[in-house]
Order: structure tokens, then C-alpha cells, then sequence
């Protein structure tokens, strides 16, 4: 797929240049050496994702600039060209490449207008509308949600490491390369998959650029997304869900789940350092708690708060799966239990009413021998007794 752009490409595109024109030159002395290295993974899903469309470098750096320069206008007044210019080509293709670009420069679902395309995202599957510029876009994707005003119900965020999850609510880890499909869980006929983002040297990468731009990091969504970045606090709040996931202390057995699954995923070798304190600046001494009930939890996680929560609730209460966890499933409603009990108290009133008749038999039994009168009526088995 090409659209003709006029960019001039000496050679293959290097890893290096396609770093630079996302997120500018590296400011590191090694020449960019050290981010390469740890958009290792990215690269990877970088080329599989450039494939699925049969893109060329040069259309996608041309889309590159085009979104980082122009975040707030409408999807439909963008228009790919190398000089930045109104240059237009065949509609179809425009949009493809478009949509193509930010999911390799955002790694975030967006489905193309061809129905060929194999890329989009493999659960959530949202398209950018011609209607709303790339802020809004991302507003709609990775909305902040709004905590319960009633629910204080408690919360323990440690079951929602890997290791609870697989023991007690038999799910397992899945990966994913969309950060919309971070923290999605499935179930199906015998499983439960959680899905956890895979890149987490690309959500570092970001956070470098933006400290390098403003060490506060106080970027709003739209100068975020023209250093080529997601916002700051949704890039931070995800590397903590990962040590949610994947606790960096304190939890051996989820870890060693991790480290498995680096080897045989091949994942990003950026799991394995301990990056997951990095982002933890904390400005009151709440923020360095984790959450106690529903609300602080969406206090502290506003963008995967909904997500938590349904996890939480999987864990806490698990979806039967199999056979005689629905049986036992499908026993514990209302109408069971209620003809249960009805069946539980006639049985109890049968075996009363024969106990007492037992009991009047005995005590009747007991009374004759006590009179020791073959004459009395209601004794007569005596008589006949004395008689033999």
C-alpha cells in the first residue's frame, strides 16, 4: 500500500529514524542506542502491524508528523503529504494509513475502512470517526471514570496479582499488544483470560520524552500527543496496574509467573527490571496506600478503574467455568434455594410425625408394663401373652 508520498528514503528505514520522528531525537549519548533497546518489542509489533497492511515507511513517518502536528483537528481535515501541505491522494488509502499510524505510534486499537485489515485491536475494536480530531479520539478510547457515589465497599488489591488470579479464579495471562485491550477479561466455555498490555519499555520511552520535555510532567492531552506520547498520567497509571499484576515486592509467586512468561512470550525484557517505582511521585501520603474501598480505588486509578474493579469482582467471586462449578452455580438461585427449603421442611415434618408416633407407641409400651394388668383393654397383648 503506498500513497505516493514524496519523502526521499536512502536505503531500508532504520529502527533509529523511526524513533527519532515519533519521539524526536535521543537525548542520550549513546545516540539513541539504549531506547532502541528497549522498544525492542515495539519494533516487533511495529513490523508485524506494517505488514498486515503491506505499508511503506515512508507513508507511515508522512502520517507520523501529520498527527503530531495536527492532534486537535478533525480526522477528516487531515490530509498526508511529506511537506506538511494539502496533498490529495486516493481517500481509502489515506484513512488506512492514518488509522494504521496510530496504532504503530500509540499502540492503540483503531479499525481501518478495509475490510481486509487484520490489525484494529483483537478485542476492542473502535474506529476513529471522521468527526473527531485525534484528542478526542483518545478521550473516547481511554475515558476517566467516574467513581460509585454510594459503593465503600472494601477492596484488597492483592488479589488481583497473577498469582490470586490463576490459583483461586483460574484465570490466566494473556497478552496483548493494544493498551485498549489492557486489562480485559474474557471467559468462555472452560477459561478465564485476563489480557495485560506487552510493552511496557514503549510506555518508559514515552515518559522519558515527556519528563525531558517538562519534569512535572503537567502536559495536557493535546501536548502529549504532539510529542508524539500518550497523556502522562494514563502512561503512569498503566505501568502501576502492571505492578498490580505483577507486584514488584512482596509477591514471589506472581513474579515467577512473569518471568516465565517473558521466556516463553518473548516478552518485552523491560518486565523483568524494576521499573514499576519509577512513576510513583506521590503528592499526599494517601497516594502512597494502596486502595482500602471502591472509591479510592477509582481516586487512584481514574482511566483502568472500571477494568480493576470488574477484575476484582472476577477474583472475588469467580465466573463458574466448568461443569460442576456452573451445577453448583445454578443451585445457589433463588428459586432453587427456595424449593430446597420447601422440600427440606416437609421432610422435617415427616420424620416429626413419625417420631412422635414412635414416641406414643413407646410411651404406650412403657405404661402397660408399668401396670402390669393383662385385664386392662389397651393392654390385651398381655393377656395373650400370659395365656402362651
Amino acid at each position: 500500500m503506498s500513497i505516493n508520498s514524496n519523502i526521499e528514503l536512502q536505503g531500508p528505514i532504520q529502527k533509529s529514524s523511526i524513533a527519532d520522528e515519533i519521539w524526536g531525537p535521543s537525548p542520550d549519548t549513546d545516540g539513541g542506542q539504549a531506547r532502541l533497546e528497549t522498544l525492542s518489542s515495539f519494533f516487533v509489533y511495529y513490523q508485524k502491524e506494517k505488514g498486515f497492511e503491506r505499508a511503506e515507511d515512508g507513508d507511515l513517518i508522512a502520517a507520523f508528523r501529520i498527527l503530531k502536528e495536527y492532534p486537535e483537528k478533525r480526522k477528516s481535515d487531515l490530509r498526508i503529504d511529506s511537506d506538511g501541505a494539502s496533498a490529495k491522494s486516493s481517500d481509502v488509502l489515506e484513512r488506512q494509513v492514518l488509522d494504521l499510524a496510530v496504532r504503530c505510534m500509540y499502540l492503540t486499537a483503531c479499525s481501518s475502512p478495509s475490510s481486509m485489515t487484520l490489525g484494529g485491536g483483537s478485542i476492542f475494536r473502535p474506529k476513529w470517526r471522521e468527526s473527531e480530531s485525534l484528542e478526542r479520539y483518545f478521550a473516547r478510547v481511554f475515558p476517566i471514570s467516574r467513581a460509585p457515589q454510594q459503593d465503600l465497599a472494601l477492596f484488597r488489591i492483592g488479589k488481583l496479582s497473577a498469582s490470586y488470579l490463576r490459583a483461586f479464579a483460574n484465570v490466566q495471562i494473556r497478552w496483548t499488544d493494544n493498551l485498549s485491550d489492557h486489562l480485559i477479561v474474557l471467559r468462555g466455555e472452560g477459561w478465564k483470560s485476563l489480557y495485560v498490555f506487552r510493552h511496557p519499555g514503549f510506555l518508559k520511552v514515552s515518559l522519558d520524552v515527556l519528563s525531558t520535555d517538562d519534569e512535572d510532567m503537567t502536559h495536557t492531552p493535546t501536548e502529549a500527543l504532539k510529542l508524539g506520547c500518550l497523556p502522562p498520567n494514563l502512561l503512569k497509571e498503566t505501568l502501576m496496574t502492571l505492578d498490580i499484576v505483577f507486584p514488584v515486592i512482596g509477591d514471589s509467586a506472581s513474579r515467577a509467573i512473569l518471568e516465565k512468561e517473558v521466556q516463553r512470550e518473548r516478552l518485552d525484557n523491560y518486565f523483568l527490571d524494576r521499573f514499576y517505582l519509577d512513576p510513583r511521585d506521590h503528592e499526599r501520603p494517601a497516594d502512597a496506600l494502596d486502595p482500602s474501598d471502591v472509591r479510592t480505588l477509582y481516586d487512584k486509578y481514574p482511566y483502568w478503574a472500571d477494568r480493576l474493579y470488574e477484575l476484582w469482582r472476577e477474583a472475588d467471586d469467580p465466573t463458574p467455568t466448568t461443569r460442576i462449578e456452573r451445577w453448583t452455580e445454578a443451585r445457589r438461585n433463588p428459586r432453587f434455594a427456595y424449593w430446597c427449603t420447601v422440600i427440606s421442611i416437609l421432610i422435617a415434618i415427616s420424620i416429626g410425625i413419625i417420631a412422635t408416633g414412635l414416641a406414643a407407641v413407646q410411651v404406650w409400651i412403657s405404661w402397660c408394663a408399668w401396670l402390669d394388668d393383662p385385664s386392662v383393654a389397651q393392654c390385651a397383648y398381655k393377656r395373650g401373652h400370659g395365656q402362651a
